[in-house]
Order: C-alpha cells, then structure tokens, then sequence
C-alpha cells in the first residue's frame, strides 16, 4: 500500500462520520419544520382560518407629575429650603462656605450640582426683594435673609434623576433655564434664580447655567469672552441633561450678557442638530449688539421656540455704559432705537422701577407678574397687562406703569 493511498483511506475515514453528523442536523432542521407548520396550521384552523391579530405594543408610559402646581404657601409665614439645579463649567474649589464652592475659573467642563437655598418668608421681605448678608464673616439669619444653606456636586446621571424627581412634584413639568449676567458670582446667580422661582411661583424646576463672570464690575472684557465661551455649554445642557429628565416644556430667561451665551448657542447649534423645540424665549436687558441679534440670531431662535420675548428700558444706565464701550447699539436699550422686529414680542419696560442702574427688573413686582403669566401659559402680549403702541407696521408693548 502506497503512502499516497494510505493518506486517502484515512481522509475518507475522517470525513465520513461529519457528512453523516450534517445529514442528520439536516433531517432535524427538516423535522422541526414539518412539526412548527403542522402545529400553525392547527392552530390557523382552529381560528377560523384567520392568522391571530398581532398585539399592539405597549403604550409608552407618561412620566409622573402632581395633581396640583407647586405649592408657595410655605414661604409666607416661615422660611424654607429651594433646590436649584445648576450646570457650570465653573471651576470647583474647597471652601468652608457653600456660596464659595465655585470661583470665577473656567473649568472647561459641564459639572453639575443640586444647590439648597434658604428663602425667608414674605412676612419678612417683599416680593421681588432679595436680602442677603453683606459678607460672609458671620452666621446667616434664616428668617431675613437668602443664602446658600448646601451644596450638593454630582454627576449627570444623578443630576438628571434630581431633576425628573423634582419634575415629578409638579403639575406642568416645566423646566426654566436661567442665565445670568455680568459681574455676577456662583452665589448671586442661585440666590436670583431662587428669588425668581418663588415670586414669580414657577411650578416646575429652575435650572442655572452659571457660567464663569469674574464677579467684578472691572472685568467686561474677560466676562465678555467667557460668556461667548459659554454658549457651548448651554446648548450641551439643553441637548443633553435636560431632555434626559422628559420635561413637557423647556423655557430660557436670559439676563444682560447671558444673551451673548444663548446666541452663541443658537449660533453652534446646526440646523439639523436636535435641539428640543423650546417654549418661551425671554431676554431681560440684554447687552447684545442689535444689529447681529436683527441679521443673525432672531431667524434661529424663532425656529426653535414658541415666542421670543424682549424686555427693553430707555432708563438702563449699564447698558448705555455699555453702548459707549462697545460703540453700537444695545438689544436691551429703549427710546426711539427700540428694537421692534417681526416674529419677537417688544416690551418697553421704561415706566416701571428697576435697580439703581436701571438694569435688573428682577425685582419689580409688575415685571414678575408679567413672567409668571408668560412662563404660566403663555399668553400673548394683547391677553396681559400691557399698553400697545406702533412703531410703523408692528406692534409693541409698554408696561402700565407703577406710578412712580
């Protein structure tokens, strides 16, 4: 036997036994078959003769919410604890103070933390007023004064599931995103967004962009940057953490420079990109060149909100300061260059009390009854307490007034 033969036998021998094992599968798949048609035509015939309908898939289940808005009451006679949710690109540090946790440093990153403010009662102050200790060499007084009382950092994940706990609480799910200004700290930016969510009794949960201001009136160039800078930080938040926690609807409030952060988001935004339609769009004073905001950023804005709403005031002196500074126009001025354009509401706010400066409307009373309606349901200009008045073929607004 030659070695050539030898070396066929025991390939054939080898191949038998799995061509015999690949017959056999075959004969079961072909089993299997047989007995898997057998049993659908019984069961077919059993029917009537008609396949069974398919099952429709299950509903998607609606995220929890309360019966009732949210509740104030407690803040009238007796102080009590707010949770404001913030997104920073902050720089973190160690301190013994709460209200000390993040500097003016840019982090270059989006941190996020629940942040626990003491609101005393309205026994104790007015609406729209914001008293707070001037420094932090001594203890707070609860009953008086806003302050931060915790600070709680976390990661996204826990963050989101805050948030859509606190949603929970609330009858519209509504979410307010707050972006706050020029020369303004960690602590100034949670403490107003504190004081606007209980005066203007926001039934939902108020979120803080709180981007890096230096905190200091000598710094407008550099807060100037790193509001421009932030705007990439704002359309993360409203692309990322805040839709994860399924809000019904998403409103921004802009203050001053924070309208450089929501235009530049809008900017950095594609026109693919998927960026959640939002409710109401307001800009309070904002230090924005009205040209740019005319030619580039209101078309964006409108495409993606309800209604876009401008706070202006011939009064403001921050915002000529800055007219003289940056040699144009400012979106936030009033007078005969208010900005009037179509598809955004006008609001001269000139006739009703602001700060020193004539800056920040937060605390006016008619300026905060005029959010809440807006925020509330929406309401158009013509269904609240607001004075029309023309500026050739469009409509604006004017405040009634507060008798000052």
């Amino acid at each position: 036997m030659t070695a050539e033969f030898r070396h066929r036998v025991v390939m054939r021998g080898t191949a038998a036994p799995s061509i015999m094992a690949t017959a056999a599968r075959r004969t079961s798949l072909a089993t299997a078959f047989l007995a898997t048609a057998l049993i659908a035509t019984v069961f077919v015939a059993a029917c009537g003769g008609k396949a069974p309908p398919v099952p429709p898939p299950p509903a998607p289940t609606a995220p929890p919410r309360a019966e009732a808005p949210r509740s104030y009451a407690a803040f009238d006679t007796a102080s009590a604890r707010l949770t404001v949710y913030v997104a920073t690109n902050r720089r973190y540090v160690q301190s013994d103070q709460p209200a000390g946790r993040y500097s003016g440093e840019d982090a270059d990153s989006l941190q996020y933390a629940s942040v626990l403010v003491n609101v005393p009662p309205y026994r104790n102050r007015g609406i729209g007023e914001l008293p707070r200790r001037s420094s932090f060499s001594r203890a707070p007084n609860p009953e008086r004064e806003f302050f931060v009382s915790g600070v709680l950092p976390t990661d996204s994940a826990r963050f989101v599931q805050r948030l859509a706990a606190d949603l929970a609480l609330t009858k519209s799910r509504d979410v307010l995103v707050f972006v706050h200004g020029f020369n303004v700290s960690f602590e100034d930016a949670v403490l107003r967004a504190a004081q606007l969510a209980v005066d203007v009794g926001f039934d939902g949960a108020v979120v803080v962009l709180d981007w890096p201001s230096a905190g200091s009136v000598t710094q407008y160039v550099r807060d100037l940057q790193e509001a421009r800078n932030g705007g990439f930080f704002l359309l993360r938040a409203l692309t990322g953490v805040i839709p994860a926690a399924q809000p019904d609807r998403v409103h921004v409030l802009v203050h001053s420079m924070g309208a450089e952060v929501l235009a530049r988001a809008a900017i950095l935004a594609p026109s693919a990109d998927s960026l959640p339609r939002l409710a109401q769009v307001a800009l309070a004073a904002p230090d924005f060149d009205s040209r740019v905001f005319r030619r580039d950023i209101l078309a964006p804005l409108r495409a993606r909100s309800t209604r876009v709403t401008l706070y202006a005031s011939s009064d403001d002196d921050a915002l000529r300061a800055s007219r003289a500074l940056n040699g144009v126009w400012r979106l936030g001025l009033g007078g005969d260059s208010l900005t009037v354009l179509d598809g955004m509401d006008t609001i001269d706010a000139s006739r009703v009390r602001a700060d020193a400066l004539g800056h920040t409307l937060f605390g006016n009373p008619g300026f905060l009854a005029d959010l809440a309606i807006l925020f509330g349901d929406g309401r158009p200009p013509a269904e609240r307490r607001l004075l029309p008045a023309q500026r050739g073929a469009l409509t604006f607004w004017r405040f009634r007034g507060d008798g000052r």
